[in-house]
Formats: C-alpha cells, structure tokens, sequence
C-alpha cells in the first residue's frame, strides 16, 4: 500500500473515530442522576402507604390529597405504568406531571428525585343511608418491581339542597344528612322541623333563612349538628366555612335544643321585632362555636359583621344550658333593646384563631345602622348562674342611651370584668378554670369556683343531660365528681 492510500484510509479512520470518542465523551460526562437505571433493585418509595379521605358526599367531588413518589437511587429510573387497580371503573382520578387517567405511561424521576401524584374521589349514590367504604390502589410498575399505595373513602348518600325554598311543613330526618348549596329559606307561615340526630352540612357562603318557625329538636343522645361540608383535616374547626342561622322579621316560635352550631360567619342572628316580650327563640342545650370570617351578613343592617355567636336585635330571646365560644367578634350581643333571659350559660372567649378587641358578652339599648339612623329600644336583661370569662380584662359591655330603658339584672354569675358594681351580687376576675377551652372542653376543673355556688332556678339538667345536683354549679356544665 503506497503512502497515499495509507493516508485515505487513516483519514477515514479519524473520521469514524472521531464522533464515537465525541459520543463516549458526552456519555462520560452525562450526569449520574441522568443515567437510567434497568436494575430490579432500585425501589420506590412513597410518602405514604394509604390516601384516606374522610366521609364525602355522593356525586360531590372530593379535596385533592397528595403524595410523593421518591427515587432514592443514585441513577434515574423509568416508572413504565403508573395506574388505577380498577381502571375506567375507578370512582378515583390521578394526575402525575399533569397528566390524568386511569393509567399513564413512562414516567420519569432523576435519581435522588421525587414527583408530585394528585389523587381525587367522586362517589356514584348507593341509596344507602349507612356510610360506606370506597377503596381501590393505585399501581407502579418499576423495572419488573410493582408496588401500590392504598386509597380508602368512606361515601355517604344525602339530600342536597341548592338555593331553595323548602316545601311548607318539611321535616328533616336523620336518615341521610343534608347538604345545603347557596342557602335555603323557611318561607312565613311555614315549619322546618328537625329531627335528633339529624346532620345539616352547609357549603361555603350558605345560609339558613327562617321566615316562619324552625323547631330542632335533638336530645342529649342524638344532637343535632350543624356545620360546613368540609371535612379535611383543616377545615373541622376553621370559623367561617358557611353562613350561619338567620331568623328574619316575622318569625316566631323558634326552637333549638340539644344542637351544635359549628365553624359558621354567625351562629345565630335573631331580627324579630315585635309588640310582645314572648321569646321568638327558646335555644336550650345548644353549643355554638368558632365563629368568624369575612362574610358581611346579608340582614337589615349592612354594618353587621361575621363573628357573632348570637347576636338579636330588638327581638325576645330564652336561653339555658348554652355553651359559647371562640367568635371573632362578640360570643353574645343584645342591641337596640328587646327582652333576653339567660340561665346556666357558659361564654368563653380566648381567641385562640383570631386576635379580638371585642369583649364576649355585649347588652345595649342602642344601635346605629348602615344609614347613619340609630334604632333605639327598651332593653330587659336576666341573666343568673352564668359564666362570661375570656383572655380580655373586660368581657362585658353596656350601652345605654337616656331615650330608652335599660334594665340589666345580673345575679349569681362570674365575670371577668372591670364594672365594680355587679360585685355584689356576682363573682368577679376569678378564673373559673375549665377544663381544656383550646379543645372546647369548657367543663369545670374540680377547683373551680363556681361549683356548687348556683341558685336552684329549676334548671334540672345540664348541657349535657347530667343531673344537676341541689348545688347547682355555674355555667352550661354540673361537675360530677367520681
């Protein structure tokens, strides 16, 4: 071979070289965490072994839970099929890298990586008025190795209600709970009667308007709830989650007993002027609590805010047995005159999810309105074997105008309060100690000191059905003593 071919054949030979030492060189300098991985070894892991979703409603979609998928190798891997155990029947959805189905293909993680999997539940009705069990997994498969994660709901039929006004008379049962959307009124001249035991679940913004009567008649076995319709770990004590209870002018021979008035903008608004001082609302046993939010309340007045436990204006009130606590604003506000007797209830405000100005209990003859126009009234207050305690110096307010009478009669109660007046007939700044407010546990500590300081008003049972005993203790809760 003469030294020209030997010099085309070593100019074809670097031409051949050259792009595969090229090729070797990137490969070289790929990195680690690039290179994939065949090796049956190399695992998942999941944040989580088990995706549970708590009671959801038929045909309502649920929340959307999370988990990671890690690569704890050191090389990347290649998910081949990540998919439903039942496939296009599943009542679950995933989404992996935005991506959704029943099963998706050829997913990626860099080693030492992880991706982010979404999974949601709608649940098809059963006509079944028992809870019921929804499960399915969801599948990996990774380099022959398949491995799942868990998904558990449990599913409840109910009745919804959207933006109605019920049927004149309706009872409400506990069969099935309901679920309230865009608010529902109680038309004049008609009865909502509520069942024990009965749920009312209660969307975002959704109020109860009663024009007529609603009679809630629960008992210390079955109370009655009414609360918001999420049920997620953050949600089941968060204030605002619906509207509240609101009792317009006209109605009149309201009743709630052995009821659980939860997470709402308002427990209870009472705007029923009358001529008579017969109670428009006998509320008994009842628990009201976490109020707040930033919903304005679609009443009279345009000034009137969410974070009232109760608040009535000009109207006629009886409570016993009432527990009261954690609202924005004021837990009780009697405004702009009206009659209001409360006997053995407990008012307790520590702000543990908002900071307050307001003190818990407020009695006032007057209030101005929206329009500048201030609504002026008598005002007749009892109160007697009571608590108002909270983490102001001042729980307690009075306004009074000379234009209207203003007759406050307080006996036999504790306050946390600087009105040196009532220290006659009343306990005064003496922690009444319960038992674990910040998990709404307002019963009383056994050195409480208002045990067995009560008056005998009749008031035969507790909030919680116990027996009072002839020294009755103050407040919504009897302590009994093992």
């Amino acid at each position: 071979m003469n030294n020209i071919e030997r010099i085309s054949v070593l100019s074809i030979v670097n031409k051949l070289i050259a792009p595969i030492i090229l090729i070797v060189l990137i490969i070289s300098c790929q990195p680690q965490e690039e290179k994939f991985t065949s090796d049956s070894s190399a695992r998942l892991r999941f944040s989580t072994d088990t995706i549970f979703f708590d009671t959801l409603f038929t045909s309502l979609g649920s929340v959307t839970k999370r988990f990671r998928v890690y690569n704890d190798a050191e090389n990347a891997i290649n998910i081949s099929n990540i998919s439903l155990g039942e496939g296009a029947l599943s009542e679950y959805s995933i989404f992996v890298n935005g991506i959704g189905g029943p099963e998706i293909n050829n997913v990626r993680i860099l080693g030492e990586d992880s991706i982010l999997v979404l999974a949601e539940v709608t649940i098809d009705p059963q006509d079944d008025n028992l809870p019921f069990l929804v499960t399915d997994q969801i599948n990996f498969l990774t380099n022959g190795n398949d491995q799942k994660v868990d998904l558990v709901s449990w599913g409840q039929d109910a009745n919804f209600l959207r933006d109605s006004v019920l049927v004149c008379n309706t009872t409400w049962t506990a069969d099935r709970p309901y679920v309230i959307y865009n608010s529902i009124l109680v038309d004049e001249g008609c009865t909502l009667t509520v069942e024990p035991g009965t749920r009312i679940f209660n969307h975002n913004g959704s109020f109860i308007f009663v024009g007529g009567t609603l009679d809630v008649a629960g008992n210390a076995d079955e109370r009655i709830i009414f609360t918001n319709d999420r049920f997620d770990e953050q949600f089941v004590n968060a204030p605002g989650q619906w509207g509240g209870i609101i009792f317009l002018q006209g109605s009149t021979s309201n009743t709630i007993d052995h009821a659980d008035i939860r997470n709402a903008n308002v427990g209870v608004y009472l705007g029923t002027p009358d001529e008579d001082s017969d109670p428009d609302l006998i509320i008994s046993n009842t628990r009201i609590e976490n109020i707040g939010g930033n919903t304005v309340l679609p009443t009279i007045d345009s000034l009137v805010q969410p974070g009232y436990g109760i608040i009535a204006i000009s109207s006629d009130l009886y409570a016993s047995n009432v527990l009261i606590n954690n609202c924005e604003l004021n837990g009780l506000a009697n405004l702009a005159g009206g009659n209001y007797r409360y006997e053995h209830c407990t008012f307790g405000n520590f702000s543990f999810d908002f900071f307050r100005q307001e003190p818990t209990v407020v009695f006032s003859n007057n209030l101005l309105l929206g329009n500048g126009e201030p609504l002026i009234d008598d005002l007749t207050v009892s109160m007697v074997n009571s608590i108002v305690w909270g983490s102001l110096s001042e729980e307690l307010l009075f306004s009074n105008v000379a234009e209207a009478a203003f007759d406050v009669t307080l006996t036999n109660n504790l306050f946390r309060t600087r009105i040196v007046e009532l220290e006659s007939e009343n306990i005064l700044n003496e922690d009444p100690k319960f038992f674990d407010p910040s998990d709404f546990d307002y019963s009383l500590d056994t050195l409480s000191p208002a045990k067995d300081v009560g008056l005998d008003i009749g008031v035969m049972f507790d909030i919680n059905g116990e027996m009072r005993d002839d020294q009755p203790d103050l407040g919504a809760f009897e302590r009994k003593e093992n």
